[in-house]
């Protein structure tokens, strides 16, 4: 699902798309794992310029982005870390990995 992101990024996802696709992300990069497809954040980035994002899902979308481009995404400032765990839980995708207060 998510290295289909690119292409999707063309086609009219809505504001709970972008959770069910940025969500997961955060989970993997922040879990440990393997870094998380260029193609995914390529993707996340597409979306972000596109204009087409509410102000909330905007805000939240620029949080996951800036935390999957740092060098260590485990480490986020704790506002970010925040504003993602709560973005990803009022959307149904509640967080494994993401240990913000």
């Amino acid at each position: 699902m998510l290295l289909g992101l690119a292409s999707c990024a063309e086609t009219n996802l809505s504001s709970s798309d972008i959770y069910k696709i940025g969500c997961p992300a955060v989970d993997a990069a922040a879990g440990g794992g393997s870094a998380v497809s260029r193609v995914t954040v390529a993707g996340l980035k597409k979306l972000s310029e596109s204009g087409k994002l509410d102000p909330e899902p905007q805000r939240w979308l620029d949080a996951v982005i800036s935390m999957l481009d740092s060098e260590d995404p485990k480490n986020a400032p704790d506002d970010v870390q925040k504003l993602i765990k709560d973005g990803c839980a009022k959307n149904g995708h509640p967080l494994q990995n993401l240990d913000a207060a």
